[in-house]
């Protein structure tokens, strides 16, 4: 996203003069109703309909084509069909339009024919420099300019636009101006909607970073059906976290077909969905499982307060609305805490005596016969210190519902606290009105509560990962043992060969030696001392335990011999009888770990972490983070694991030493930076975790090369 690019998407995101290519004169027509829109909404700028065959369109004077068009052109709408969109296309980028928007059908969604012609578009693309939204996409909507090319029917509900700090992206066109109207009747203002339809160029990661610099775009939505361009969306990440502008995003398809025909435990662990997952969560995006949350987020977010801390105070209508609400806040992560006496006691002097004043605060239906009730005790929660949310619960109460309203309004303006107001049954115009005063409502406790959840996750966020290299990598060790394997032609390395790698990069590996017969086996465990390990050594066979590969805990020159006799049948038994064997000392720490790393097609190398062991998939309790990471986003990523209580004291146990296998993950995350184009994954398991002092040793990995390029 260069300098070059992003000026020619803040032409379209703002143009000041729209070309119609095939405008019609027929409003109805799809081609005629870009025109018929921006009249009917008044755009400010200069509509320009290219027509061959008409001097005028829709009442406006018409172009034979674009070179009879005096002044610079912002912005060119395509309305031709799929076989004339390249040249189209071709001529826009001659005349020296910057953007254009092609929303014909028929091309690579359609294959065959349709990406050829995708492919054509492509190339205009790449050999001219303009910049394209599209094919097969429906438009923009710029509200603050009423700049509407696009032919979607969301316009045609009536009523006036809804013009605020949101701007929304949706590679769904139809699910996208769903999500837009939806969004206009809940009272979310909208800056910019996008729909980037087959996204031949412009992709939602672009039209994000093109947005996060607007100013009048406060807060980011996006639906998304895939990603292809990960990288690209965690750098506007991390542009919006530097301009505080929170991105809401929604990715359907969760399912785990990347991880099909895996090589390694890291791949089944990481599929698609979950690298996603632990991308968006890493850099800040607020990620969404539906429709309703990415609006209800919308609205608590629009305004642009951040919450300093968890704790929700609630007053209510009613008791069980109250218990609720505090329910559903627990479940989302916030506190709904007692207040100190002395709070409670100067609540209890403004709420009736049968009321509760001690949060939840019960105002009762006394309310309704006296609504300045509400205005008291609203005063008293906002001077409160320990409030960083506040939630109003109501229902119907329509003839009481003027001044509850100003009440409501008069809290509102006087904090900058996030509120939000949940008002249940009667007619819904209270709900109307305060959706017109800007202040974010609900029907349903729920909902409520999962927005401010949310919010709460967004303002508290910790910061970016900052990742250091470690200066300790010994990197002629590294590409040693990757030019040996290259050169033998081999994609798998063996067990020995993996650990002495992450060993180049500081992980801490349990000594081992290689033996080619059960004498030096022998003759290795003399060496090492204590109860060693004895393990078939293969770069043909990745997990060993699964057909009895291994032997641990063995002593003694007798059970050592019988142990290598019994390992190297099993490995001719397998069809590999070049194995070797692999003598190990066995090491301390009883929590199993797996840290693995792979190449993840959107967003590039990624390390998994997770509880290890030969239960790995069984116990699937995993995450993903993006590579490289610094030791505080590897330690977070350790503690959101299901298990994560393991690691501190449990039943008399010490607690784990979490920051040495934080330095683990920081490390192999590198590892996973630095060879991205040689590793495929790589899977350290078990990573053994010791308590707090003694460290973590790696006693198992498995590196898989990436095939060569022929």
């Amino acid at each position: 996203m260069g300098a070059v690019d992003n000026t020619a998407i803040q032409r379209l995101l703002h143009p000041r003069s729209i070309a119609i290519l095939g405008a019609s004169d027929n409003p109805i027509k799809l081609s005629g109703r870009p025109i018929e829109l921006m009249k009917r909404f008044g755009y400010t700028g200069r509509l320009l309909p290219i027509n061959a065959r008409r001097s005028e369109v829709q009442g406006l004077p018409a172009f034979r084509s674009l070179d009879d068009i005096d002044g610079d052109i912002d912005l060119a709408m395509v309305m031709l069909p799929a076989d004339k969109v390249v040249d189209g296309v071709r001529d826009c980028a001659k005349r020296g339009i910057p953007a254009a928007i092609v929303g014909a059908s028929g091309f690579a969604e359609v294959g065959g024919r349709g990406e050829a012609l995708q492919q054509q578009l492509q190339d205009v693309i790449a050999e001219t420099g303009i910049r394209v939204l599209g094919p097969n996409c429906l438009g923009m909507f710029s509200l603050r300019d009423r700049a509407l090319p696009t032919f979607t029917s969301a316009m045609d509900n009536g009523g006036e636009l809804r013009e605020g700090p949101v701007s929304f992206v949706s590679q769904s066109g139809a699910f996208g101006t769903f999500i837009f109207s939806a969004a206009q009747a809940a009272g979310l203002g909208i800056s910019h909607f996008l729909n980037t339809g087959n996204e031949a160029d412009l992709s939602v990661a672009e039209v994000l970073g093109g947005l996060v610099e607007t100013d009048e775009t406060k807060v980011l939505m996006a639906y998304l059906e895939g990603v292809h361009h990960g990288r690209e969306l965690l750098q506007v990440a991390r542009r919006a976290h530097e301009l505080d502008k929170p991105i809401l995003a929604v990715k359907v398809g969760r399912s785990e077909a990347g991880a099909r025909a895996a090589q390694s435990h890291t791949a089944s662990l990481a599929g698609e969905d979950a690298v996603f997952d632990g991308a968006t969560r890493q850099h800040g995006i607020v990620r969404l499982d539906g429709m309703e949350q990415l609006l209800d987020a919308g609205l608590v977010f629009a305004d642009g307060r951040r919450a300093r801390g968890r704790r929700l105070s609630t007053l209510s209508l009613s008791g069980g609305a109250g218990v609720l609400m505090a329910d559903q806040a627990s479940s989302n992560g916030l506190q709904v805490q007692p207040w100190d006496e002395a709070w409670q006691r100067r609540m209890a002097e403004v709420i009736p005596p049968f009321g509760s004043p001690r949060n939840p605060v019960d105002l009762t239906a006394t309310l309704i016969s006296d609504p300045g009730m509400l205005r008291r005790a609203l005063e008293i929660t906002v001077e409160h210190p320990g409030t960083d949310m506040i939630a109003v619960l109501l229902g119907n109460s329509d003839n009481a519902s003027g001044p509850l309203i100003d009440a409501i309004e008069q809290a509102y303006r006087s904090t900058d606290r996030p509120l939000v107001v949940v008002w249940t049954g009667g007619s819904g115009r209270p709900r109307r009105r305060l959706q017109d005063l800007g202040i974010p409502c609900f029907t349903d406790p729920g909902r409520a509560a999962a927005a401010l959840g949310k919010l709460a996750d967004f303002s508290l966020r910790p910061p970016l990962p900052a990742a250091e290299r470690p200066d300790d990598i010994d990197d002629q060790v590294v590409r040693g043992i990757l030019r040996d394997a290259r050169q033998q032609g081999r994609v798998q390395l063996n067990e020995y060969e993996s650990s002495r790698l992450i060993a180049a990069y500081g992980v801490p590996c349990s000594g081992a030696f290689p033996a080619d017969d059960p004498d030096s086996a022998v003759a290795a465990a003399r060496d090492l001392g204590g109860p060693v390990a004895v393990k078939l050594l293969s770069d043909h066979i990745g997990h060993k335990s699964d057909i009895g590969g291994v032997r641990l805990g063995l002593t003694g020159d007798a059970t050592i011999r019988t142990a290598a006799a019994e390992l190297l049948d099993i490995a001719r038994e397998a069809g590999d009888p070049a194995a070797r064997l692999l003598v190990q000392r066995m090491a301390g720490g009883d929590t199993e770990l797996i840290v693995g790393i792979k190449r993840d097609p959107a967003f590039g190398p990624v390390v998994v972490v997770g509880f290890g062991g030969v239960l790995v998939e069984v116990l699937a309790d995993s995450q993903v983070g993006v590579a490289p990471l610094d030791a505080a986003a590897s330690k977070r990523l350790l503690t959101s694991l299901r298990g994560s209580r393991l690691f501190g004291e449990v039943r008399g146990k010490p607690a784990r030493d979490l920051d040495a296998a934080a330095d683990v993950v920081a490390r192999l995350s590198w590892l996973a930076h630095d060879l991205a184009d040689d590793i495929a994954e790589l899977d350290v398991n078990p990573l053994l975790l010791d308590q707090v002092g003694k460290g973590v040793v790696a006693v198992d990995c498995l590196a898989v090369l990436t095939k060569p390029e022929k």
